[in-house]
């Protein structure tokens, strides 16, 4: 009897676990969250322009592939929200990201640095629209 009620009270809390994760697996990201990544972008960002001063490809190569992950979680972020402006933009800075990291990868520092200028340009665009605000 005393394992069927301990067996009981594993599988009720392996459920409740499994929920929980489902759950969350499945909350769309607040705006606190995205506040972060922008925060988390604005790093990378100062540390591909590090990186491009000391000369070093594979360091701007790293901080264009962090942009390029936050970008992809913000274009989902704004998927969620229903802004077409944003997912579009977003997208453009994926591409942006990519382009500046694979010429950053090889070495084309000048290269990598016209793309990033592109890529800033794209989230001022982003930023002046005021979408954090909807």
């Amino acid at each position: 009897m005393l394992r069927a009620v301990v067996l009981a009270i594993v599988l009720a809390t392996a459920l409740d676990i499994a929920l929980v994760g489902a759950f969350a697996a499945q909350t769309p990201p607040d705006a606190e969250a995205h506040k972060a990544w922008m925060n988390d972008a604005s790093d990378a960002q100062e540390d591909f322009r590090e990186a491009i001063a000391a000369r070093s490809g594979a360091k701007a190569a790293e901080a264009a592939a962090k942009l390029d992950d936050l970008m992809k979680k913000t274009e989902a972020y704004w998927k969620n929200k229903g802004a077409a402006d944003g997912v579009k933009l977003s997208h453009d800075c994926q591409t942006l990201a990519v382009e500046t990291g694979t010429a950053a990868k090889a070495g084309k520092l000048d290269q990598a640095q016209s793309a990033f200028g592109q890529l800033n340009t794209a989230c001022n665009t982003c930023h002046a629209l005021h979408l954090e605000k909807r």
